[in-house]
């Protein structure tokens, strides 16, 4: 089933001249007095959140609720405090009565939008109430990666109004609004919405009404403590370990087999997540994981030509300094200096 805005472009020029003009001869929807639309937007459902491609799936229901005379009816017209119209046969009473509809769009949608369900309830006082329930894919532009992944993403829902503000003027429906217990996603943990109201430029080229859903998500933190960080741990622990080892041409192999692990850990990592311009926490720590490891490679092939050169007491001396300080102090640094600048600041 279309939405309202397809089924405005489907219309004859007649029906759509008749949807849009201003000039109603009615107290709402004009310049002087909007038509107040009341939004609520609830999220049923997540279907998958693609961090590579910054958007997300999801199923929604939206409420709208408006109040416009030109709806009213004679109860001795039609006996029913209520009438329930499908969107085609809506479309059809509002523009016999001269009374607008509330179109809009969903601004952030990146593909087709599956409606499930739809119905438009019209009171005898004129009081409307458009539901639905829909699936579709949502981009998410306000991504930031620089924590990951101790990073907390914003989600939007936003809803604009192909009226201006002059002519259609939306507000909150709070109770109606916000996400569902059991979304359906398990690998984040999504919480905090709350409705916001702004106003963009719309279709018509004017300033319209948006109202949007926000929602933030974290990531299950122990899962990366167990998948990347407990690995990494114990790389670094291998390759301290190796400088207790005598034998320096040991120490070489044992290092370089660590700096192969490095990169296959840094291209799965990558591979997570989009092209990005900047260093998140978790590249910062690799890559310079890779440099240390490059450079006890490089250190150990120095005190193993020192040895052979007849310095070996010189090399034995540089050595004991590399286990004692120089490898341990270097990797507090970097992660020192990691979590103050990604993660504080």
């Amino acid at each position: 089933m279309a939405t309202l805005l397809m089924l405005l472009t489907l219309t004859s020029p007649a029906m759509a001249q008749g949807l849009l003009q201003h000039d109603h001869g009615r107290a709402l929807g004009t310049p002087g007095k909007p038509l107040d639309v009341g939004i609520g937007i609830h999220i049923d459902q997540i279907t998958f959140v693609d961090q590579k491609s910054e958007n997300y799936g999801a199923v929604a229901t939206l409420r709208f609720r408006w109040k416009d005379p030109a709806l009213a009816y004679e109860l001795t017209d039609y006996p029913r405090e209520v009438r329930v119209f499908k969107t085609e046969a809506f479309l059809e009473y509002a523009t016999e009565n001269s009374a607008i509809v509330p179109a809009f769009v969903i601004e952030n949608q990146q593909s087709n939008r599956w409606i499930h369900q739809s119905v438009i309830a019209v009171a005898s006082d004129g009081e409307a109430n458009y539901l639905e329930k829909s699936s579709l894919t949502l981009q998410a532009p306000y991504f930031d990666f620089r924590k990951y992944p101790f990073d907390t993403q914003r989600f939007y829902y936003e809803v604009v109004s192909v009226f201006p503000s002059g002519t259609v003027r939306y507000s909150i429906l709070e109770d109606m609004s916000g996400l569902g217990d059991l979304l359906g996603e398990e690998e984040w943990i999504l919480g905090n919405a709350r409705m916001q109201k702004s106003t963009v430029v719309g279709l018509s080229g004017m300033d319209s009404d948006k109202v949007a859903l926000e929602f933030t998500g974290r990531r299950h933190v122990l899962y990366y403590a167990i998948r990347i960080f407990m690995p990494m741990l114990v790389l670094i622990s291998v390759s301290w370990s190796l400088f207790f080892l005598d034998e320096y041409r040991k120490r070489i192999e044992i290092a370089g087999a660590n700096l192969l692990v490095f990169v296959a850990f840094n291209w799965v990592i990558s591979d997570d997540l989009p092209k990005l311009g900047y260093l998140t926490f978790l590249d910062f720590i690799l890559q310079w994981m890779f440099v240390v490891t490059g450079a006890a490679i490089v250190f150990n092939v120095m005190l193993r030509r020192l040895k052979l050169a007849g310095r070996e007491a010189f090399a034995a001396k540089l050595d004991n300094y590399a286990i004692k300080w120089i490898y341990p102090l270097s990797y507090a640094a970097i992660i020192g200096f990691a979590i103050l600048n990604f993660l504080v600041r």
